[in-house]
């Protein structure tokens, strides 16, 4: 159970004692005592008070009618002790022979009874001390399936090279059985799915049953119920051996299974308690029909005082021989069908092909990186049009899997943390003066964080919910979401009746799946609820999809057993990303027992308790809100009425994090609160439940498997001493955000003519507001990425920088210098050979004569306003430069230099500044609509600027009416929420609304 009364002691708690390798190694030693008393203390026994078994001299007839003695009788006894001893010598001789030799049952000794029992028990609990070892071994990878229309693949790395291939999961040996029903059989090909095997699978499991009295499951039992022959449990054990376990354990004898144990079964077992995720390939060159049957579970209605569930259970396709279902478990099935759910890759969605998704003669290309047409699309309404891909070079950018802290596949976790360190900095966005120490975490943080995509998956999410409420219909229950570079997937609840989804969604797999290229996702921020703020990333598959899974569809815990420590640094990942993302407004964690107190990374998100019942407390009293919203409303889920009346402070979802599994009545009452669909809850722990509904496995390899689901991936953790790391780097852009004192401002390195600025220059860079470079030249699409990345790192250098620092910066990993001077000739070719250059001394720079950088045009303006009487001319111009919040809309994995560089502040800091002093000198000069728009110019370039605010407030005080100074501090407000940290707006801020609005009521400050 969690421990709750004791402080916290360690960096980290510990799993609960039963079934933890420590336990297993300290029974094995017990046992390895008891065998060695036995063995030689019983003898030594016999030998020092009774002697040899055998007499001293031969017995006389005369013997046998004389007085029996005392000795004799000892004698005696201790003869038939010396009989029973070699015979349980011989049965330990058996076991371990057995053992040793892993064909599992020892052959039965005459007479052997409960000495070979007794004798098995012993050996077998001295095996544990190599079990207990054995959890750091390596793990062959687990099931990996998809739904029928949706193929799943585990890995599969055709290169020679060891090293590479260590990065992907080892592919888990093929084995040929027999299956088929009745007469009929043929031989089947079983095991994981490479990419390239389009033959299809059914993956078959079956968990080991709890102790009944002294009667404990066995594998010759499983074989014998779902084989009908106990001699195959060899065939069990092959598929199973070394496999790891929710506990942690492995199986290495045959003899020694555990409760709640899920044993993979040869591909023809039947019967209750199996449980199938079949992979139905359609092969692109045959036509095949698949008999699918959908069901659809009746709602059962559901109290917090019962355990019956509103929300259905996520099973895969089970179809019922016998028709039971434990609760909070799966269902049991006999002759099963294919799984219409499957969370891993979709090598048949179209979402490969940039084609209008109502058009006609629509094919669905294989789903594949690198796959598809390079066809431009004619994009659905509010859409852009897709350019025509072109192939980038290799060293053109961050390789993902090397990229930061957090390693391969933390994209999405990486791009929240990194917008929430940007909020937190609030006004300055950027990295201050206090940053310094934590700067090369920034560095990781920003290579690892992919925001634009973190952005499409929020906005398309939005969108998704605004347009079903508008239509009137109900939101699907979503399982999972695979993203990629060309579409946003949804994997939906099969046995829940789905409607159509609006354009351009479409629906794909017999309606189990929505997806949303990428070309037709909305162009701007959506002003919506996120329908599902409980959708987390997991990890990566072998195909490169990030994998979502939304927690609240779980109805129950979400268990993450396997190796405790990778399991807990997974768990405390999917912690930080809801604390962090974007789609998770108002959402609450509450972490329970972790030695880790991480509440720094969003105060206002993330809570450290050490009890959980005072967790538990406070989550229920947050939540009583929700009920009692519900009952008023008439609405029967916090997900419906999360989108019929929007309220993030009210809808928020409560995640509570457990470091360790909870006792009995905890695990009640925690399933109970997850069930309910009038509270938003979720439950994740760190260890294995038995009956929780989705039950994950992470191997020390951070390899996650949910045999479930059919889910394998990669996943993406952060251990205690990232959490460290990323600690230090908040609480220091807490400070600098806190430090309102301005530096000094360098002149440009030139003083650039700005008597003309209508006339365009030969080569433009504007870097007030997104990267843009306007260049003369040609260049391959797939390069300008990259160029435009050095052009902009050169144009923030005011006196050139060594080749070798701007490979640094611009290739942190590493690059050699044959393709770091060949990206630097393309680049020098398009911008134009006298606009780019290297001097003497070999340092790189642009030649400011002919390209003109908007940055440096800002400072020389700013740098002549303050020389004349009158500033307003000089500013005027200086701020017309400014074209949107500066560095938005950078590439994942690019401009990491920024965290290095400080122009991120500088910038804000001048234009903050140029925007004061101009609504300054205007309202001297009585212009207020050029004041106003200064300010506005400003705020659209520092959202979170509290002093460009207060000022906007007191110039609508001064000009407008009550109703226009209210509805400045609705949008100040609403920018806060928004852009500025968990601290809230300042005391001054808040002292002045009070001051010009008297009463006014402020909104919730969403966590």
């Amino acid at each position: 159970m969690v421990r709750t009364n004791d402080p916290v002691q360690a960096a980290r708690l510990p799993q609960r004692r039963v079934g933890s390798p420590g336990a297993d190694r300290l029974k094995g030693f017990v046992a390895l005592l008891a065998i060695l008393a036995i063995v030689g203390g019983v003898p030594y026994v016999l030998l020092r008070f009774f002697g040899t078994p055998w007499p001293d001299k031969m017995p006389s007839k005369s013997m046998l009618f004389s007085e029996l003695s005392i000795e004799t009788v000892l004698g005696i006894i201790a003869f038939f002790i010396w009989i029973a001893w070699l015979h349980f010598v011989i049965c330990l001789i058996a076991e371990a022979v057995a053992e040793v030799r892993g064909h599992g049952l020892s052959p039965r000794v005459p007479l052997g009874g409960g000495s070979q029992v007794l004798a098995r028990r012993l050996i077998g609990t001295v095996v544990l001390i190599a079990a207990g070892a054995g959890v750091s071994l390596p793990v062959a990878s687990a099931v990996t399936t998809s739904g029928p229309a949706a193929p799943t693949s585990v890995t599969a790395r055709h290169s020679g090279g060891d090293s590479a291939a260590s990065q992907f999961r080892q592919t888990e040996a093929s084995s040929t059985i027999l299956t088929g029903n009745n007469q009929h059989a043929k031989k089947t090909t079983t095991g994981v799915r490479t990419n390239h095997d389009h033959k299809g699978q059914v993956i078959k499991y079956t968990e080991v049953r709890p102790p009944h009295g002294r009667n404990y499951d066995c594998l010759w039992d499983i074989a014998e119920r779902h084989l009908g022959d106990g001699r195959r449990y060899k065939e069990i054990y092959d598929l199973n051996k070394n496999k790891l376990q929710p506990d942690g354990r492995r199986l290495t004898n045959p003899d020694l299974i555990m409760p709640g144990w899920q044993v993979r079964l040869p591909a023809d077992a039947k019967g209750p308690g199996v449980h199938t995720v079949r992979v139905s390939v359609g092969d692109h060159t045959t036509t095949s029909t698949t008999e699918t049957k959908t069901t659809t579970r009746p709602t059962e209605t559901k109290t917090t005082e019962t355990k019956t569930a509103t929300k259905p259970k996520v099973t895969v396709d089970h179809k019922h021989e016998s028709k039971t279902s434990g609760p909070g478990r799966f269902s049991e099935q006999g002759t099963e069908k294919g799984s219409s759910l499957g969370i891993v890759s979709s090598t048949t969605d179209p979402g490969a092909k940039n084609a209008k998704p109502t058009g006609p003669n629509v094919i669905a290309e294989p789903h594949v990186p690198g796959a598809g047409t390079n066809e431009q699309g004619e994009p659905a309404g509010g859409g852009t049009q897709v350019p025509v891909a072109v192939p980038v070079e290799a060293h053109s950018g961050i390789s993902l899997q090397e990229a930061g802290i957090f390693g391969f596949g933390a994209t999405l976790l990486a791009a929240g943390l990194a917008l929430a360190l940007k909020r937190r900095r609030g006004w300055a966005q950027g990295p201050g003066p206090k940053a310094a120490g934590q700067r090369q975490t920034e560095i990781d943080l920003r290579l690892a964080a992919d925001v634009p995509t973190a952005q499409f998956v929020d906005n398309s999410l939005r969108k998704l919910g605004a347009d079903m409420t508008q239509l009137s219909r109900p939101m699907p229950k979503v399982v999972a979401a695979l993203v990629t570079d060309r579409a946003l997937t949804l994997v939906l609840d099969p046995y829940e009746a789905q409607p159509a989804p609006p354009g351009p969604w479409q629906a794909i797999a017999e309606g189990t799946r929505w997806t949303l290229r990428r070309a037709y996702a909305p162009n701007a921020d959506v002003n919506a609820p996120a329908p599902y703020p409980t959708l987390v990333t997991v990890g990566q598959n072998a195909d490169g999809a990030t994998v979502l899974i939304d927690l609240d569809t779980a109805n129950g815990i979400v268990a993450f057993g396997g190796v405790t420590n990778a399991s807990r640094d997974v768990v405390g990942s999917l912690a930080v990303e809801l604390a962090t993302n974007l789609w998770s407004e108002g959402a609450h964690i509450s972490m329970v027992g972790f030695g880790d107190d991480l509440s720094s990374l969003a105060p206002a998100r993330l809570s450290y308790w050490v009890r959980l019942d005072d967790a538990m407390a406070e989550v229920v009293r947050r939540t009583e809100a929700q009920v009692q919203a519900c009952q008023r409303r008439d609405t029967g889920s916090v997900s419906e009425a999360r989108m019929t009346h929007p309220d993030a402070a009210l809808w928020g979802s409560e995640i509570i994090f457990l470091s360790a599994p909870p006792s009995p009545e905890e695990e009640d009452q925690l399933n109970r609160l997850a069930a309910d669909a009038k509270r938003s809850i979720s439950v994740v722990v760190v260890g294995d439940v038995l009956n929780s509904p989705w039950r994950f496995v992470v191997d020390e390899k951070n390899q996650a498997v949910c045999r479930l689901l059919g889910l394998e991936v990669d996943a993406h953790s952060v251990n205690p001493e990232q959490f460290a790391d990323l600690v230090q780097l908040f609480d220091a852009a807490e400070a600098d955000a806190r430090d309102k004192r301005r530096s000094e401002q360098d002149m440009p390195a030139y003083e650039f003519s700005t008597t003309d600025l209508s006339q365009p220059a030969p080569v433009e860079v504007d870097l007030l507001g997104p990267v843009e470079v306007d260049a003369r030249g040609a260049i391959d699409e797939g390069r300008i990425a990259l160029s435009t990345e050095i052009v902009a790192f050169l144009a923030s250098q005011d006196y050139g920088v060594h080749p070798n620092v701007l490979a640094g910066a611009i290739w942190p990993r590493g690059i050699s210098q044959e393709l770091r001077d060949s990206a630097l000739e393309h680049t020098r070719r398009w911008v134009g050979v006298d606009a780019m250059y290297a001097d003497e001394s070999g340092r790189w720079m642009l030649n400011r004569s002919v390209v003109r950088v908007d940055w440096d045009v800002f400072r020389t303006l700013a740098k002549q306003a303050s020389m004349v009487d009158d500033p307003r001319g000089p500013l005027s111009t200086a701020l017309s430069l400014v074209h949107g919040p500066a560095w938005s809309n950078l590439p994942g994995g690019r401009y990491s230099w920024l965290a290095a560089s400080g122009i991120e502040r500088r910038m804000v800091e001048a234009v903050v500044d140029a925007a004061l002093r101009l609504a300054e000198a205007s309202l001297s000069h009585n212009d207020g609509n050029l004041a106003r728009t200064a300010l506005q110019t400003g705020l659209s370039f520092s959202p979170a600027s509290e002093e460009l605010w207060r000022a906007t407030l007191r110039l609508a005080s001064h000009f407008g009416t009550t109703a226009d100074v209210t509805n400045v501090a609705g949008q100040m407000y609403a920018a806060l929420t928004k852009h500025s940290g968990p601290r809230g707006p300042e005391a001054e801020t808040d002292a002045l609304v009070d001051e010009l609005l008297p009463g006014y009521h402020r909104p919730a400050q969403v966590a």
